[in-house]
């Protein structure tokens, strides 16, 4: 069997890292069945954590945390991300409110 490493990919925060490592522990807890030789956490610093100063919602508040995740993801240069659902709460209710008004 091929021996891989696994890159989660993470936002610095405490929150992200806590959900990242809790990860990495339990894909080690099956790496030798599936040939995983190592995994490593990749700290992603987003646009969201970058803005300090100014309200998010003034600066596009969408995809401000997950838009270089998903590239990170698309260009695979990581290949997972477990996240707190709170980061794309905004996201979450943008789509949930456009589905409806189209339903």
């Amino acid at each position: 069997m091929k021996n891989k490493k696994i890159i989660i990919g993470s936002r610095g925060s405490k929150l992200a890292l806590l959900y990242a490592r809790r990860a990495k522990v339990q894909i080690l807890n099956f790496s030798a069945d599936f040939g995983i030789e190592d995994v490593s956490i990749k700290k992603i610093i987003t646009k969201g954590d970058i803005i300090q100063d100014t309200r998010l919602s003034e600066v596009g508040g969408k995809g401000l945390f997950s838009k270089i995740i998903e590239e990170e993801l698309l260009d695979e240069k990581i290949d997972n991300n477990y996240e707190a659902a709170l980061s794309y709460l905004m996201e979450i209710k943008d789509t949930i409110m456009a589905e409806s008004k189209r339903g």
